[in-house]
């Protein structure tokens, strides 16, 4: 790809939600304790696709028992499974329990006294069960680990051929253990993005995506009004007057920050307000992306 394209895939990306999501994932399992902030996991939105993931599991896992009643595994997969709905279900209790831990009712400004004081008794309410959630959320975690180390140590073991004594329970149970194992690694597949990837995809297309800002691109009415011309001429209308102290030279140019190449007679410049120059398209470019200056990250509006 062009490195015009890659650099507009790198501001797009700094800009999703998603990917700013991962970094307050990362900066909450990772930072210090003073500067968490709130947990991103408590968000509704987290909370919803939580939702979504355990019902989606709880109704494959009925509708597969349901078409397998024939087979004949070698290990007890339907117990093994039918835990697994068992624990989801316990799973969803759980979301439920923080939901209205996280997003109880706040009073409005027009409440009464009696309004205010019932919302205080709830909020000491909930300081009490805070513990309590935690305590089930641990010993929900552990269980969901015992149950995916023994679900590998069944489903793996190729002694019986329990794929073609039972595919369907088989190949149900294999597609929950892959997306455990993709759940338990997902603080490694983190780190690998925010530490490994995403430094060295912003040295290759020379922007640092952690920085990005939600600044968007400058217009073609701003593009026409900033001063441009070629070397050792007049283009856009521009003068060499309106160049600020500048001698429009050829040998009193370097190079071109964007793309890395010199500058030579007869092309394209454009000045930003704060005085840097670039070749008029690599320029405009950036600018079409986020308008701000690529050296000094000087907005070309102010």
């Amino acid at each position: 790809p062009s490195p015009g394209f890659a650099l507009g895939l790198a501001v797009r990306v700094s800009r999703s939600r998603w990917y700013r999501f991962m970094r307050k994932v990362f900066h909450y399992q990772n930072g210090s304790g003073s500067d968490l902030g709130p947990n991103p996991f408590d968000s509704k939105n987290w909370m919803l696709m939580e939702f979504i993931a355990l019902t989606v599991q709880i109704s494959l896992i009925a509708y597969t028992l349901m078409i397998s009643k024939a087979e004949k595994p070698a290990w007890p997969m339907r117990i093994w499974s039918s835990g697994y709905a068992v624990a989801c279900s316990l799973s969803i209790l759980l979301l439920y329990c923080r939901y209205s831990l996280v997003h109880h009712r706040t009073p409005e400004n027009d409440s009464t006294d009696s309004d205010i004081e019932q919302q205080t008794n709830g909020d000491e309410q909930q300081s009490r069960n805070q513990p309590l959630v935690n305590r089930f959320k641990t010993w929900l975690e552990l269980l969901f680990a015992v149950w995916f180390v023994t679900g590998n140590v069944w489903m793996f073991d190729s002694r019986f051929g329990s794929y073609h004594r039972a595919p369907k329970l088989h190949l149900l149970c294999i597609s929950i253990l892959a997306w455990n194992a993709v759940s338990y690694s997902f603080p490694f597949l983190l780190f690998l993005l925010l530490c490994c990837c995403v430094p060295l995809l912003s040295t290759l297309v020379g922007y640092n995506i952690n920085t990005g800002s939600p600044a968007r691109g400058a217009s073609d009415e701003v593009l026409a009004a900033l001063p441009s011309w070629k070397l050792n001429g007049v283009v856009g209308g521009a003068s060499k007057n309106q160049v600020s102290h500048r001698n429009p030279n050829l040998n009193d140019w370097g190079e071109c920050c964007i793309c890395l190449a010199k500058y030579r007679v007869k092309e394209e410049i454009r000045q930003l307000p704060c005085l840097h120059v670039f070749h008029l398209n690599c320029v405009d470019q950036w600018l079409r992306i986020i308008s701000c200056c690529p050296l000094c990250k000087q907005g070309i509006q102010k």
